[in-house]
């Protein structure tokens, strides 16, 4: 196919130990319809064999007139330092949109256009993102608040139907990492994501961020792509998953938290710490871990995926 033009989004796609899933999911980007993308795979410090695999998928794809480049970075930076590359990249090169992806995520060609639209023609917004389901078609998120609930945080709709296109657009305390379109110079404006957070919570105080500078978030309700949640670490009980879950919600509450999110820290992830612990010993003493490591000021980083997954 001719060439498209120039890109209208920088679709981010990080990899980090899973280059047969991340071709996948670049696989549905390429045949995706009525945009033109720069699709940026960033490797994440998996080393020289990942990147191998990487290149030999890349040059084997058919792009469908879309453009493709692969960012090798020698160290593991996390999932903020890794987005920030791509971020930063999109932004020098005047792209006006930066799609924000997770590469466990199943894509169908029409879902980008719709998100697209939002941001063409509602300059407040800042931040869209889809229905997000699990495999079984149940919801992960439309989008998510922090709120009185289990880790502070609530993803509207979790483990229930979709609600009807007629239920939205509606505007979210934040849009989920694993799925979000971004307004490139918003984004740039408030300094992408914050390095602190290493993986988890950075996308809730992203959109923390985008909502004090005047922009808002917006859950697309006609919208839907498959997430198979906790691929990166280990799965949604995994020690590294509760481990960066407690010690980041502690960083996020400590610099802007409310009541309602303290308060539903304390009774979920404190008071009812017990129950975690009958549910599974070593993932809540992970949880417990991070929790003191939060209140003791830890920032995140590659060290602790070292010490849970080697």
């Amino acid at each position: 196919m001719a060439d498209r033009g120039a890109p209208e989004v920088a679709a981010l796609l990080l990899n980090w130990r899973g280059a047969a899933m991340t071709l996948q999911c670049l696989g549905d980007l390429l045949r995706v319809d009525g945009v033109t993308l720069l699709v940026l795979v960033i490797d994440n410090g998996s080393g020289a064999a990942e990147v191998d695999r990487l290149r030999a998928g890349i040059d084997a794809a058919d792009a469908n007139g879309h453009a493709i480049e692969l960012l090798a970075l020698p160290d593991n930076l996390g999932f903020t330092g890794g987005m920030n590359r791509g971020l930063r990249l999109a932004a020098a090169r005047a792209v006006p949109f930066a799609l924000v992806l997770n590469n466990d995520l199943r894509l169908p060609a029409d879902f980008l256009r719709p998100l697209v639209d939002v941001l063409r023609h509602d300059a407040s917004v800042a931040a869209v993102g889809p229905t997000v389901v699990h495999p079984d078609g149940t919801v992960w998120a439309e989008g998510g608040a922090v709120a009185f609930a289990a880790n502070a945080l609530r993803l509207h709709g979790h483990g229930r139907s979709p609600r009807p296109p007629s239920h939205g657009p509606e505007e979210v305390g934040f849009v989920p990492g694993a799925c979000l379109l971004l307004r490139t110079a918003a984004a740039a404006e408030i300094g992408f994501f914050a390095d602190d957070y290493f993986m988890y919570w950075e996308d809730v105080d992203l959109g923390a961020r985008l909502r004090r500078q005047g922009h808002k978030n917006i859950w697309l309700p006609w919208v839907q792509v498959e997430h198979h949640a906790g691929s990166s670490s280990g799965g949604g009980r995994s020690p590294l998953r509760k481990f960066l879950m407690a010690c980041n919600a502690v960083r996020y509450l400590k610099a802007c938290g409310g009541a309602q999110g303290w308060l539903g820290w304390f009774v979920f992830d404190v008071l009812l710490w017990p129950l975690a612990f009958a549910r599974g010993p070593r993932a809540a003493c992970a949880k417990l871990r991070g929790t003191v490591a939060g209140l003791c000021g830890h920032r995140a980083s590659a060290a602790d995926v070292i010490r849970y997954l080697g």
